[in-house]
């Protein structure tokens, strides 16, 4: 398990000089580097190659130092989630594309006049235009709120700089190999200059430690390999230096397993939900965690607030002695949603997730990740007349007893429905799913306009739809407020549900 500290750097003014110097070195060399490698990106060179071509060049620029290791991996890390974003963009896009024609076709051949085609052939030709203008964004230093501050005009060109040549860092090797960034024991940090002169190769840059970085320093100085990262920033209008420090260290005993048990947790981009289980399936309990809106937040406080949020799932999971089952969320866009809202979900999946296994792993408890295809709808069509709660908590119900190993059979009821249906809606899943069933149920629902089962429409209208389904031999049944209060809401969902199966709706 990766453990990172940060600890604040007290350099003479000497220092913070030379320090600049390596700033700007190491952050020109990376800009050159990532440049060359983006240039050799249509060729059909290997890994190897590349290196092998573009490594001289940046050797000539840095008078051969080590930091062209590390410079490199940052280059290539970048340029594949580049690589990465351009190939899931042009998915989504022949999606979309693939989408609009089959509504075309569809509505083509019933009227050439209708008036839904002039705005289908607007967007499909704005897709096109998209796909063929498709590339590889290129990539802004320092981020673009800071490029757009400096084309407003809003800081000068000293301070752009600073900001945007923040960081330069050292990946680790064995403790006696790195040669750039060295830990000591006397509580300073050896940096390796760009300079060949005798006696200026090294800078011994003093650092502080507060009580609790005392046992992860000494857990540092036994650590086989690190990585190292100095970082400036702007606080209260002075430069400060920090350096964060990363490390393996091993994972804890598992304290607390799935013996007794489990915790569903559910995720949604502003609250999650936890359902304790016992072993045998049955729910016990509820938990609901609200976070605010993530998206006003800085990254750093955005990162303080979810550690401080997460901690409440994992003294759920202790209290209840038990381990936590999680959705094996992946970061992969969608674009499913709009632009803020997807925005949103990746910015918590991105920062929550990991932390979330990095806690428990921390204090002992097992994580299981199961995977998150139709839990919501099972959790809503399955038990809602049972339990009577949110679908974000019978979700996370359901996640627990998948990741029990339980698995969630369809009632009988809904597939004497689907009997009754046969092939009137088209199936979105082969039959060889696991969730076939399920989603036939939920297309079903959808068509008829069942939206909801908590309220009194779902009673409404299931008895609306009935004649369609059954409009051979269906009769509607007189006992239309069955379960029922005088004011249309539900009083007792036994009998309401029970009225529902007699009438043979559901």
């Amino acid at each position: 398990m990766m453990q990172t500290i940060k600890f604040r750097l007290h350099p003479t003014l000497l220092q913070e000089k030379q320090l600049r110097e390596i700033f700007t070195i190491y952050n020109r060399t990376k800009r050159i580097g990532y440049k060359l490698l983006f240039q050799l990106k249509d060729t059909d060179f290997t890994k190897t190659e590349k290196r092998k071509i573009v490594q001289p060049r940046l050797m000539e620029l840095c008078d051969n130092n080590p930091y062209i290791n590390s410079i490199l991996i940052h280059n290539e890390t970048k340029l594949s989630q580049q690589r990465a974003w351009y190939e899931k963009r042009k998915k989504y896009l022949n999606q979309k594309f693939k989408t609009i024609n089959e509504k075309i076709e569809r509505i083509l051949p019933k009227d050439k006049r209708d008036r839904r085609l002039k705005g289908l052939y607007s967007r499909l030709s704005s897709v096109q235009n998209r796909l063929n203008t498709l590339e590889i964004p290129p990539v802004v230093f320092g981020t673009k709120q800071l490029f757009r501050e400096r084309i407003c005009r809003k800081i000068d060109r000293a301070e752009f700089r600073i900001r945007r040549d923040a960081s330069f860092c050292c990946v680790g090797k064995k403790q006696g190999v790195n040669l750039n960034l060295k830990v000591l024991p006397d509580m300073t940090l050896k940096v390796r200059r760009f300079s060949k002169e005798k006696g200026k190769k090294w800078l011994r840059i003093p650092f502080i430690l507060n009580y609790k970085q005392e046992k992860w320093f000494r857990e540092l100085l036994t650590a086989e390999k690190y990585t190292v990262e100095i970082v400036r920033r702007f606080i209260k209008g002075k430069l400060r230096y920090f350096a964060h420090i990363s490390y393996e260290t091993p994972e804890a005993d598992i304290t607390y397993g799935f013996g007794k048990g489990a915790i569903g947790l559910d995720f949604n981009y502003n609250f999650v939900t936890l359902s304790n289980v016992d072993k045998n399936g049955t729910f016990k309990s509820y938990c609901k965690i609200s976070f605010r809106n993530l998206h006003t937040l800085r990254k750093h406080s955005k990162e303080n607030y979810i550690s401080y949020k997460l901690n409440k799932v994992i003294n759920y999971c202790m209290n209840k002695n038990k381990g936590v089952v999680i959705e094996d969320l992946s970061l992969d866009s969608k674009f499913s949603y709009n632009k803020m809202l997807n925005r949103k979900l990746s910015d918590f999946r991105s920062t929550a997730l990991d932390l979330l296994v990095r806690k428990c792993l921390r204090k002992g408890i097992d994580v299981r990740k199961v995977y998150p295809a139709y839990t919501s709808i099972i959790g809503k069509y399955k038990y809602s007349r049972s339990y009577n709660l949110s679908t974000h908590v019978l979700a996370s119900y359901v996640i627990a007893r998948r990741g029990l190993g339980f698995k969630e059979a369809i009632p009988a009821v809904y597939m004497r429905l689907l009997a009754q249906v046969g092939d009137m809606i088209e199936p979105r899943l082969k039959p060889s799913s696991p969730y076939y069933e399920w989603s036939r149920i939920h297309d079903l629902f959808k068509h008829s306009g069942i939206t909801s089962f908590k309220t009194s429409e779902i009673a409404r209208k299931a008895l609306l739809v009935k004649d369609v389904l059954n409009s051979a031999t269906s009769t509607q049944s007189d006992n239309l407020r069955a379960g029922l209060s005088a004011c249309g809401k539900i009083e007792d969902y036994y009998k309401f549900w029970n009225f529902i199966k007699i009438s043979n709706v559901l």
